[in-house]
């Protein structure tokens, strides 16, 4: 059989597999099936692949100067979409986010392996991104150590993300005295109270609407109270989403609003104003000198396109692993990230190839940096 025979077949078989992937519905909480498939897959191909706790698929290849973990995430958000091929382009729920990532990392896992690179290569497909990243948290939990990581995320062949903001989740509740609607004199009504302190945690950040990954974010994602149409509410519930951004910490963030509710609460003796402080990741960004990066770089440039390196208004797992280990990381991926939990979530099979064989040809720069490195 020919060496093109060969490649033929073996991108027939991980397009068939890419398209089982996406078939197989997998929401937070039940990635139990995906895990299942991509386990036999590397075990089929000879690896000895895992699945802990969390339910990550994790596996391990060699040894060396160098090690890289290879990161993506199995779980998408709710919602089933009808899968298809259309013209390279494969649909369904997320094939953009991601799944496409996911194929990208597993495919050059395998093609590192082969190769018999000569450093240690970790494959971990997560679970509960999109919720806590439980997944994450189980891998940091039992100690799945790198010098360097990539996280699958979708962005296309060009973009490296190197930095994305941080994340607080606060959850706000106000109580004051029910009434009647026709006497708002009264009371107080909970539901301007806690909006008048939205508006001022958003004053007291400086948060603003912008486009700017250098600006705090606060968004109002949550609201629930009132029990009739003619009653004032008595009880409010809320969250407010804030992004930081590099150069800023979450506990200067947090002291801010601190200053905002202490005041609201002198200024509205009569209201009972609690703030719970949800879920917290502080803001990563990766030296654009790494040799992290500039491996990856030099891995798109041979390619014949420039890379770009951008920072995400969002958060993402690198923030976390990144900051737990104090190592180098970026996040990488096929597809366009405007479609992610869309009802249009595609992404190319070849543009699934295409990454792969630049994180393949990355982790091989990386391993020979290091090791000129350390030769001198």
């Amino acid at each position: 059989m020919s060496v093109e025979t060969l490649q033929g077949s073996q991108e027939a078989n991980r397009a068939g597999l890419a398209v089982k992937t996406i078939s197989t519905y997998s929401p937070s909480g039940k990635e139990s099936t995906l895990a299942n498939l991509i386990r036999d897959e590397l075990s089929t191909r000879g690896f000895q692949p895992r699945i802990d706790a969390a339910g990550n698929v994790v596996c391990e290849y060699g040894s060396g100067n160098t090690s890289l973990l290879l990161c993506g995430h199995m779980d998408t958000v709710p919602g089933e979409l009808q899968v298809k091929m259309d013209g390279g382009e494969i649909y369904g729920r997320g094939a953009c986010d991601a799944k496409g990532p996911l194929l990208s990392m597993l495919f050059a896992f395998e093609d590192l392996a082969f190769s018999r690179i000569q450093a240690k290569i970790i494959f971990a497909a997560v679970t509960g991104e999109e919720l806590t990243s439980a997944g994450l948290a189980e891998l940091i939990k039992d100690g799945i150590r790198s010098d360097y990581a990539i996280f699958g995320e979708p962005g296309g062949v060009s973009k490296v993300t190197v930095g994305y903001r941080g994340h607080i989740s606060m959850r706000l509740e106000v109580i004051t005295p029910e009434v009647h609607a026709s006497a708002p004199k009264l009371t107080t009504n909970s539901a301007e109270l806690l909006f008048d302190l939205y508006n001022s945690v958003k004053r007291g950040l400086d948060a603003v609407n912008s486009d700017s990954t250098d600006r705090i974010s606060a968004s109002l994602t949550e609201i629930s109270g009132g029990s009739a149409h003619n009653v004032i509410p008595g009880k409010v519930r809320a969250t407010i989403d804030v992004r930081i951004p590099v150069g800023i910490s979450n506990d200067q963030a947090l002291r801010k609003v601190e200053g905002v509710v202490s005041a609201c609460k002198e200024s509205n003796p009569d209201a009972k104003i609690t703030v719970d402080m949800g879920d917290s990741t502080e803001p990563y960004r990766v030296k654009l000198d790494s040799p992290l990066v500039r491996a990856v770089s030099r891995s798109i440039l041979r390619t014949g396109v420039k890379p770009s390196m951008v920072t995400k208004s969002g958060t993402g797992d690198m923030n976390t692993y990144a900051l737990a280990y104090g190592i180098d990381a970026v996040t990488y991926g096929p597809g366009d990230a405007k479609l992610s939990h869309t009802s249009d979530e595609h992404v190319s099979f070849k543009e699934i190839s295409a990454c792969s064989a630049i994180l393949v040809n990355a982790a091989s720069e990386l391993v020979a940096m290091k090791n000129k490195e350390k030769s001198e």
